[in-house]
């Protein structure tokens, strides 16, 4: 499954310990819920479930697919990344 990171952090700076809740407003956004043990705060994250929809990654612009293309690339760069590539996927590392 090819996903893009949610960057999540409070008005102070400080990522969640454990998320509290996730869900869904009344008016699309997706909702995200947590404590904020530095500040003392409860923090919301709320985003349009459009511009969710808008920074899905593409196939093509997956990992597994840039791989690829490295894995059949000429230079010397290349060939050096897919023997490294070779060798983590020996060893049962996958590219998420």
């Amino acid at each position: 499954m090819n996903y893009r990171h949610l960057p999540l952090k409070c008005q102070c700076g400080e990522v969640p310990d454990h998320i509290t809740e996730v869900g869904f407003s009344d008016d699309h956004q997706l909702v995200i819920h947590w404590f904020c043990s530095t500040c003392r705060k409860l923090v919301y994250v709320v985003k349009p479930l459009v511009d969710c929809w808008r920074e899905c990654p593409s196939t093509e612009n997956s990992l597994e697919a840039r791989l690829e293309v490295l894995e059949t690339a000429s230079d010397e760069k290349s060939r050096s990344f897919s023997f490294d590539l070779q060798f983590l996927r020996s060893v049962g590392v996958k590219p998420c």
